[in-house]
């Protein structure tokens, strides 16, 4: 209705809903008046980013990214962050080389960090791209994070992938119980692992 939201947010889930659902043009303008609206807020730069990629604007995504990067660094935000954030960027594009690239340059600066080793391990898995690799840094992430429900649960696709069921349901069901949202992602592989394991038992 013309008004201001109370925060970012509010634009951030609209414009990924329709970037979700192809509605690129009306996605770039909600952001042009959340450029009014909220200027230079990160959020709003990196979904700016994503959609220029998305779009095949190279050079548009590039003047985002650096723009995020700046602002990033502004709030002294380590570099192994930045280069995990510029690497969600891409793989929410689709671009999954980059996305990896921007993964393993994160870990190799944090070999420790969270984020960037369950982002690199759930693409790995998720993309087929190196399903073994992918479960090797769940294990090891889940080593110093035994309970953590995001692991959990790519250990458990990972365990799907690998025709390996039941374990795979044991996984997803125990991150399932940990989670403190509904995930999408996770309801699926869980109702995929539950008919994999009936369809065993079956036959």
């Amino acid at each position: 209705m013309g008004s201001k939201p109370n925060w970012t947010v509010d634009y951030w889930w609209l414009g990924l809903a329709y970037h979700k659902t192809g509605q690129y043009k009306k996605e770039k303008k909600l952001y042009k008046k959340a450029e009014q609206d909220f200027p230079n807020d990160s959020y709003i730069i990196l979904r700016q980013a994503i959609l220029a990629l998305s779009e095949g604007d190279k050079k548009e995504a590039s003047e985002y990214i650096d723009k995020d990067r700046s602002y990033l660094k502004e709030q002294s935000s380590s570099e192994a962050n930045i280069a995990n954030i510029i690497g969600n960027i891409h793989r929410e594009a689709g671009i999954w080389d980059k996305a990896e690239e921007y993964y393993r340059q994160a870990l190799s600066l944090e070999p420790k960090a969270f984020w960037p080793m369950h982002n690199l391990a759930y693409l790995l898995i998720d993309k087929d791209r190196n399903i073994n690799e992918g479960m090797e840094l769940v294990n090891k992430g889940l080593e110093l994070n035994p309970e953590n429900y995001n692991l959990l649960h790519t250990k458990g696709w990972g365990l799907y992938k690998q025709g390996k069921y039941k374990e795979a349901l044991e996984s997803l069901q125990k991150a399932d119980s940990l989670k403190p949202i509904y995930i999408h992602d996770l309801f699926l592989h869980l109702e995929a692992a539950k008919k994999a394991v009936a369809f065993q038992k079956n036959n």
